[in-house]
Order: structure tokens, then sequence, then C-alpha cells
């Protein structure tokens, strides 16, 4: 299968049965919606909350004036994977504005969720400290065509503290193999300098898939390599917001299709 045909399927198979995603072709796009009702504004924070309305988010979620409104619930998740508890305080801010912050009792495996808390497109900073003196931080960016954002927190399996869009989950990438013999094929996703995953597989003739642990949703590259060749891409993991990807090996050389769908 040629290069194109193979991003056509892929860009098929992909759109079938998804509801509510669609392709991303950027950052730019149409506006989410604004309603007219009555706002509440107040001069303390400079902050404007506008009332429930349907298909938006309720209760005390944070409004950015003037900002383009999410359609969906932003909320935050903290999982737990380490083998103690602990207690996660989360702070969120906008502009030096501290409009959020509370503190979660998790045991070994918990994992628990907050109500939603931001209602418009924006990047807010992000702090996490951990009751052992553990402290991240991070930039929660929401751009436009994004309305189902997470914040994802995680204290990982080795007690380290993780800020992400996104908690971790098995992945598996569609590979093609034309050749009539098995090749060994290795996925690195890296972040900056840093190698996040790693795993060489060996990929029998015909079809089969590449299999990993994801780390915590964020953007990386992502590289394909055989001893024939190799090939990279972007890859975007978050809750909604993420990187569909198929690879082909021909002659030994691997080629790497991407396709980013975004839930609006």
């Amino acid at each position: 299968m040629h290069r194109r045909a193979l991003l056509a399927s892929l860009v098929s198979s992909l759109l079938v049965g998804i509801a509510g995603c669609q392709s991303d072709p950027g950052e730019t796009g149409s506006s989410s919606p604004t309603d007219n009702a009555t706002r509440t504004n107040s001069p303390a924070t400079g902050t404007t909350q506008r009332p429930p309305s349907t298909g938006t988010p309720t209760g005390d979620a944070y409004t950015v004036p003037d900002a383009d409104r999410i359609l969906g619930s932003a909320q935050a998740k903290l999982r737990n994977d380490s083998g103690e508890a602990t207690t996660l305080t989360l702070a969120v801010e906008y502009e030096g504005d501290r409009f959020f912050e509370e503190s979660f009792d998790l045991k070994a495996g918990d994992e628990v969720s907050t109500d939603s808390l931001v209602a418009s497109h924006a990047t807010y900073d992000v702090v996490v400290e951990t009751s052992d003196g553990g402290r991240a931080t991070d930039e929660w960016s929401i751009p436009e065509r994004w309305h189902w954002p997470q914040l994802a927190i995680l204290v990982a399996d080795d007690g380290s503290l993780q800020i992400g869009c996104g908690l971790p989950r098995s992945r598996e990438i569609p590979v093609e193999n034309t050749d009539e013999t098995p090749r060994d094929v290795t996925l690195t996703l890296s972040d900056g300098n840093e190698t996040v995953v790693e795993t060489t597989q060996t990929i029998q003739p015909g079809n089969g898939h590449l299999s990993f642990d994801g780390p915590i949703g964020g953007e990386y590259e992502m590289q394909i390599e055989t001893d024939e060749g190799s090939d990279t891409a972007t890859y975007l993991s978050c809750y909604c917001r993420n990187t569909e990807a198929r690879v082909q090996i021909d002659d030994g050389k691997p080629t790497l299709e991407t396709l980013r769908l975004t839930c609006e």
C-alpha cells in the first residue's frame, strides 16, 4: 500500500464511529458559542462568572473575561500509583489570581476527580505539592477547538510527581509489514532531551501492532526505527486530544503516518 492510500485508509477508519471528535487542522478555528445571559462580575478578582447553560460548565468554574467559552467539563483527575498514601494539594491560577486550592488524601491506587475548574479557553498556572515536600509546576493550556480538556496529576509508581493533559494509559499503534520477513521495530517517545518510552518489538509479515505504556499526557516526539531507517512525528497524548498513528514497513524502512483528533 502506498503512503497516500495508507493515509486515506487511516483517516477513514479513524473517523468512523468517533462521536464528537474531529481532525484538528491547527490551533485556530471557529470560536466557541457564547451566551447573552446576565453575568456576575467580581471587582476583587476581575473575573466574570456566567450562569449555567445547557452544554457548558456549571457551578464555580472560573471564567476569564472576553475569552472563548469551553463547551464541556474541564476537570482535574488525580491518581496515586505509588505504594504509599499521600496528600496532594492542587492550586490553579490565572495571571496571579489563585482561584482554586484544595488538598486530597489519596491512598495507594486511589484516583479522584474535581468538578469542572475552568470555563474559558486560556493558559493557567498549576502548582502541586505533596505531604512529603514534593512540588511540581506546569502550565495548563486550553486552546480553541478543545472542548473536553483535562488536568492530570499523577504520583507515579516511582514516587515522582507529574502534571499533564491526561492520565497514562496503554496504547497500541497498528503496523503493516509488507515484507516477507519479520522486522524488529523500536518505538521511542521523547520529551525534549529525555526519553520517556522506549520499546523494541518484532513485527511479523502482515498486520501487527506496537504496544506500549503511554506516559503522562503531553506533546512528545515519536520515532519509529528499524535497521533500514527511521521516521519521526509529533505525538500528542491528552484526554480527548490525541494523535492517532500508523506505521508501514516497506523493504525494511518504516513510514509513520499521523492524524490529530480533538473532541469538540
